[in-house]
């Protein structure tokens, strides 16, 4: 019985054989639809979204009119370069050289670094009443603190990515983890949640939501999940482009 169907060889434990490596991986019951279909990610799922991503990303930079829209709009661009990252990485794992290494950390460098300071500055930048872009400013200090915890975690630890339960898992070797996911969530997530753009607003609140998933169900392949589901929410960017940019009706840069 060599030719197996694929929900059979899963339910008996096989081995399935992934495009992401040459070695056979075991999918995890855990990582089963209720059809029985692993939730996968790969090379090409990445590529594919980094290169919409970018076109995304160019439309909506094209689409800016003052300097300051520029970073929120460049959002989409950045995770389309991300992604491409990671798709370069899924190709070289499981092998551990050099190649490896400079791409996880590249990696790194985006999901633990960039985002926590950059998005909220993004945001503060786009925001046109002074009194909320105070209130963002704290998540700007709060995402720059653990952006650069994480920086000299990078520095200091040597990092690691591999293949994992059909995931690509990272590791970061610091302490204070729930600490650092707490500071993170709140910079990442409740600066666009504070904009009074209702588009902004809806991107955070999608953004939001697509943690609170990754984390209940691929909390051990956090980093690189929910990367790609943020980077798939950030194609919502364009809607404050396109939808037009007028916050609350008396809102104005002061």
């Amino acid at each position: 019985m060599r030719n197996l169907r694929f929900s059979e060889r899963v339910s008996k434990g096989r081995p399935i054989f992934s495009r992401k490596a040459d070695n056979p991986v075991r999918v995890p019951l855990g990582h089963l639809t209720s059809r029985g279909c692993p939730i996968c990610f790969s090379a090409t799922a990445s590529f594919t979204a980094g290169i919409a991503l970018l076109a995304i990303g160019s439309i909506t930079i094209r689409r800016t009119h003052e300097w300051v829209e520029v970073p929120y709009a460049a959002i989409p661009l950045i995770f389309g370069l991300q992604q491409l990252v990671e798709s370069l990485l899924w190709r070289n794992l499981p092998a551990q050289d050099m190649a490896t290494h400079v791409l996880t950390i590249a990696y790194l460098l985006f999901s633990n670094v960039l985002w926590p300071i950059y998005v909220p500055v993004a945001v503060w930048l786009l925001e046109p009443r002074s009194a909320r872009r105070r209130t963002i400013a704290l998540t700007v200090a709060a995402g720059s603190a653990v952006g650069l915890f994480f920086l000299a975690a990078i520095i200091a630890h040597p990092v690691t990515s591999a293949i994992k339960g059909m995931h690509i898992k990272y590791h970061v070797p610091h302490h204070h983890d729930t600490i650092a996911v707490a500071v993170y969530a709140a910079a990442t997530c409740l600066a666009p949640l504070l904009s009074t753009h209702k588009m902004v607003r809806l991107f955070g609140i999608v953004l939001t939501a697509s943690m609170i998933v990754t984390a209940t169900i691929y909390l051990r392949w956090f980093a690189s999940v929910w990367c790609f589901f943020a980077a798939v929410v950030s194609a919502m960017v364009l809607l404050h482009f396109w939808r037009g940019r007028t916050p609350q009706k008396d809102g104005r840069r002061g």
